[in-house]
């Protein structure tokens, strides 16, 4: 006797993109999520004060609103909840001398606002602009393509025909720049450089790793095109319709069990037996929606699967924890670099290339950095249904901190276990902000910090803290992604899959590997 034609494990955007594919195709699906609330990296919670709903951990849905899956469903998830509000001032970047750089929606005022701070940066970043523009209508739907495949190399060769010879290889060259070679590169000014370093630091990319320029070329200028989006009232409401369309469907997605096991039986994956010993059975297959660690170390015999792969999970590499800082406020920040910035969707403090690379050295060696990176989310000024009338949510992302500190870069703090220490980084975190936004410690309501250690407690993708579920760097991405040789969803045992941000397209509100496996099984 089965249960369902597919058990899926986790309730992340990806597995339940998979299940809608699945479901809408008149299959019997079953999800189980071992956390009491769905959506894996993608939650809201009042998890400061009533009323303040919170984006724990993602919060652009960009990348969902251009995926496939939005794409096939877009009626259905409106109907069952899925509102969306987005703002036209996207991003910025503010500086110690109480300057800044925003990006618009409007292409004259981003214009000025390079030009106010160099007329060649201002022509550099028009020329980018027009770069995406020609590339991105073969670019973006390659990355939502399986790897490898001969349909993603016939894209590739409609991009080859399309730029020619030479802008093809400009295009290859950009991709395997390092972030900082980059922006310097296209860009005199070190503040206008400063404005797209964060954006491979959103992955885990610091300034000088190879490979890492692809996300500041492509996020800057979409974001510039189309905004950014977020889910009105929050994320969470993303889910929530995504499971609604599931269960519509006939599907069924349980809360609070755990997977303990796959089971198998003669190299086939045939069900799952939960933490209180219940088994559940799939007559076509398992999707889980892990990483490769938690695949080979926790839900599989070692004897199920060759020891090479065995070997290769278990080296899979993550990269530098998070930390987030969730604030209630009582008004708006009056930020030193102007009040529009009040009204930016994300506003970066790095604030220069240098600091932003010896974050990521200090992160990466166990060090807590005397100055981590903030990227600070202004929800509320886009969604004022997040808060009450006249109050304001704050998101905080803290990139890089190290999962195991073991030294303090200032000396202040006695390195020890996250949740002895969590609070006194938080401080150094509010003492950042307060250098560009005063008014910030008088707006505070309250607090609640998330450590690494937090983050992979609630969530054990996210190993270490690292908010992306793996690194991205060149040898663990694309065809690499999670282990080379497996880039396809497919596993060593037969009707096991695999999904979720340590597969290929990574990272990041896409919904891609879900959509893709789904259409595979299909």
């Amino acid at each position: 006797m089965n249960d369902a034609d597919a058990i899926i494990i986790g309730s992340g955007h990806n597995g339940l993109a998979c299940a809608m594919m699945l479901a809408d195709a008149g299959w019997r699906v079953l999800v189980v999520e071992k956390a009491k609330k769905p959506g894996g990296a993608s939650k809201t919670g009042e998890i400061t004060l009533p009323g303040f709903h919170h984006d724990l951990y993602a919060t652009n849905i960009g990348l969902f609103l251009g995926s496939q899956i939005y794409g096939k469903f877009q009626k259905e998830l409106h109907e069952h909840g899925l509102d969306i509000a987005v703002s036209d001032k996207p991003f910025s970047s503010v500086f110690p001398d109480g300057d800044g750089i925003g990006v618009y929606q409007d292409e004259q005022k981003t214009m000025d606002e390079f030009r106010r701070i160099s007329e060649v940066d201002a022509e550099a970043w028009k020329q980018l602009v027009q770069e995406f523009k020609e590339v991105c209508p073969y670019l973006l739907p390659l990355m939502q393509m399986p790897l490898p495949s001969w349909t993603a190399l016939r894209q590739v060769m409609k991009l080859y025909r399309s730029l020619g010879y030479k802008k093809s290889l400009e295009l290859a060259k950009t991709f395997l720049q390092s972030p900082r070679h980059f922006a310097e590169s296209r860009f005199q000014s070190e503040k206008v450089r400063a404005l797209f370093i964060p954006w491979a630091f959103h992955l885990d990319f610091g300034p000088d790793v190879s490979a890492g320029a692809s996300f500041p070329f492509i996020e800057p200028p979409m974001d510039h095109m189309n905004g950014m989006a977020l889910t009105k009232g929050g994320i969470s409401n993303l889910i929530d319709s995504m499971i609604r369309v599931v269960e519509d469907k006939g599907g069924q997605v349980i809360l609070g069990r755990d997977v303990e096991k796959v089971i198998t039986d003669k190299g086939r994956a045939v069900g799952v037996q939960l933490g209180d010993g219940e088994k559940l059975y799939a007559r076509r297959g398992v999707v889980a929606n892990v990483t490769p660690t938690q695949l080979v170390a926790r839900l599989l015999d070692k004897e199920d699967l060759p020891s090479h792969y065995v070997r290769k999970g278990r080296s899979y590499r993550y990269g530098p924890g998070t930390m987030m800082v969730h604030l209630a406020l009582d008004g708006p920040l009056e930020w030193k670099s102007g009040e529009e910035y009040s009204q930016f969707c994300y506003v970066h403090i790095a604030p220069y290339v240098q600091d932003v690379s010896q974050t990521y050295t200090d992160a990466i060696n166990g060090t807590l950095p005397a100055s981590p990176m903030l990227v600070v989310g202004q929800q509320t000024a886009v969604d004022p249904t997040r808060a009450p009338e006249g109050k304001h949510t704050l998101w905080v992302q803290v990139r890089a901190v190290p999962a195991h500190p073991h030294k303090d870069a200032l000396g202040d703090i006695q390195p020890a276990d996250w949740e002895h220490i969590k609070e006194q980084y938080a401080d150094r975190v509010i003492d950042k902000l307060a250098q560009y936004a005063p008014n910030i410690k008088k707006l505070i309501l309250a607090r609640t910090t998330l450590s690494p250690r937090d983050l992979e407690k609630d969530n054990p993708n996210l190993v270490g803290g690292d908010s992306v579920a793996g690194s991205h760097h060149a040898d663990q991405n694309y065809l690499f992604r999670p282990i080379p040789g497996w880039s396809r969803y497919k596993t060593p045992v037969k009707n096991l899959y695999m999904v979720g941000a340590a597969t290929w397209p990574g990272g990041g509100m896409n919904a891609t590997s879900g959509y893709l496996l789904a259409k595979e099984l299909l």
